[in-house]
């Protein structure tokens, strides 16, 4: 990576945020294309996204049940789909490993998960969530932990 649109730091940004709030894909795209291009960046790609889905939505309406029903069709999203995950498991490892090359990152979050979960495991109270999620940015921050 490195040779992107966005950085390493910016994309783990963008998947943190997009795990946060619904429609997690349409987040992503849209902060990436803020990145990118500013708010006209943002627009343009959230429009590419909505768009063909509405339009093929209402032009082909009376033919998607023939689609639907199509046995080729059936295979070849079989095809694009382990293509997807291959696709995801080639960027996990890749974050993975720039993660893992930052050693005191990692072992500082290694640290800072532990004892969340130590707490988590231990205090049963409505407030435990809270002060774990506060917890771990202030020790972070306050260790000055940086992103890869």
């Amino acid at each position: 990576m490195g040779h992107g649109w966005v950085s390493e730091g910016q994309f783990l940004d963008s998947l943190a945020l997009s795990g946060v709030i619904p429609a997690p894909l349409i987040i992503f795209a849209t902060f990436v294309g803020y990145l990118v291009g500013g708010l006209a960046g943002a627009l343009a790609i959230t429009i590419g996204i909505f768009l063909p889905a509405f339009s093929f939505a209402f032009l082909f309406y009376d033919r998607l049940e023939q689609v639907i029903e199509n046995e080729r069709l059936h295979r070849l999203l079989g095809g694009v789909a382990a293509g997807v995950v291959g696709l995801i498991a080639v960027t996990a490892l890749q974050l993975g490993w720039s993660v893992a090359l930052s050693v005191p990152s990692l072992a500082l979050g290694t640290t800072i998960f532990l004892a969340s979960l130590a707490l988590l495991y231990l205090w049963t109270s409505r407030l435990n969530v809270l002060v774990v999620v506060l917890g771990s940015a202030m020790l972070g921050a306050g260790f000055g932990a940086s992103g890869p």
